[in-house]
């Protein structure tokens, strides 16, 4: 494994000056949470090596020109080995327990006589469970095959994963925030309340009250429910913001969200829907758009991994059709497939994105109408 250095590059990830310069008066040190923190040499190996969360991905020594992937430093070698061997035992025994916990909540939802729930628990035992086991066997058996003085990793795409983990984002986190407070009032009001006041019910949508249109993708059934989608739009939404704006972010999110909810109107009429998963599969469909126009330029399999997302989905829908809105899937992925076809350029390579003035004009409506349907949903479900 040597250490490389990018030459001059459209793609920002490869720039030289991807990444910032070191801290002036340290010959070692690393990045965590956005700051350099000087160190020695020691001690930068054992903060790599250690695991700890948030994991260390950008480091640098006296011979490097500028702060750079931990993959890039040959002495770091067998940190990243002890990294790796914590990563897989800690994989191993989350699966495990994933397998346990949801294989337990399908038993009980069997027993209950819910075939809905039980056939959802059951595919998040083998996705969250037997998947997570598998690829930590597989992993640790390749651990102990690798030639570890001849380990390396492909560089170009280490540096995309470590400048996409390390870009700010903004209407990421907004958006986070905005479903962390109504699921925080749901739970302080009772789930059921929230869920009549604002959620998707088709026919009250059919006797007037179209707002619960925007209103029933922000709320969500259950902590479950949150934790699922908020794990999923943090990493969806960091690769939009990152490789496009903000604004195909906002404008992509709130589109989806709205063509999930008129599917599901035309298509389940008879169900009460709520949750963010029409945004969550606009966004993928938006990255397979992107995946796919850019292809050339994105890291192999980028477009592939999206398409395993819709499909994985797709099958949970199949099997759970009684709890799952697959009408609200499918609009949302066709709002951010249509998007995606509208707003990413064919033959232009330029990452990230750029944004037009009508495009930022949209998004900011896009955000005030997020904003402002939000505050309505909490109005609503507090003076129910």
């Amino acid at each position: 494994m040597s250490e490389s250095i990018p030459s001059e590059s459209h793609l920002p990830w490869a720039k030289s000056d991807a990444f910032p310069e070191k801290l002036p008066g340290h010959d070692y040190g690393y990045v965590l949470r956005g700051k350099a923190v000087g160190c020695t040499r020691e001690e930068l190996f054992h903060r790599v090596a250690s695991g700890d969360l948030p994991a260390i991905d950008l480091v640098w020594h006296p011979d490097s020109p500028r702060i750079l992937p931990v993959s890039h430093i040959p002495f770091l070698l067998d940190a990243l080995k002890a990294r790796t061997r914590r990563r897989l035992r800690s994989r191993l025994l989350i699966g495990i327990f994933s397998l346990l916990f949801f294989g337990w909540l399908a038993y009980e939802s069997r027993r209950g006589g819910s075939h809905g729930a039980f056939a959802m628990w059951l595919m998040l035992a083998v996705i969250a469970g037997v998947f997570q086991i598998v690829y930590a066997i597989r992993g640790m058996r390749f651990f102990k095959t690798i030639q570890w003085d001849e380990w390396h990793l492909d560089p170009d795409t280490e540096r995309y994963r470590v400048w996409v983990a390390s870009r700010p984002l903004q209407f990421t986190w907004l958006l986070l925030g905005v479903l962390a407070a109504l699921g925080l009032l749901e739970l302080f009001e009772g789930i059921q309340g929230p869920i009549k006041a604002a959620g998707l019910d088709k026919a009250a949508v059919r006797h007037g009250e179209w707002w619960r249109l925007l209103t029933g993708p922000l709320l969500h059934g259950g902590v479950l429910h949150f934790v699922f989608n908020a794990t999923a739009l943090v990493g969806l939404s960091r690769l939009i913001e990152v490789l496009t704006t903000r604004y195909h972010l906002a404008l992509t999110f709130v589109v989806s969200m709205i063509t999930g909810s008129v599917f599901s109107m035309l298509w389940m009429p008879g169900k009460m829907s709520v949750g963010a998963s029409g945004g969550l599969l606009g966004l993928i469909g938006f990255l397979f758009v992107l995946g796919f126009r850019r292809k050339r330029h994105l890291p192999p399999g980028f477009a592939i991994n999206m398409a395993i997302n819709i499909a994985l989905v797709a099958v949970m829908g199949i099997f759970a059709y009684k709890i799952v809105d697959n009408a609200a899937h499918l609009g949302g992925l066709a709002g951010g497939l249509l998007l995606g076809c509208a707003l990413i350029p064919r033959n232009d390579p330029t990452l990230p994105l750029p944004a037009t003035e009508n495009l930022a004009k949209a998004a900011r409506a896009a955000t005030m109408i997020l904003l402002g349907f939000a505050a309505f949903a909490a109005c609503k479900i507090v003076l129910k």
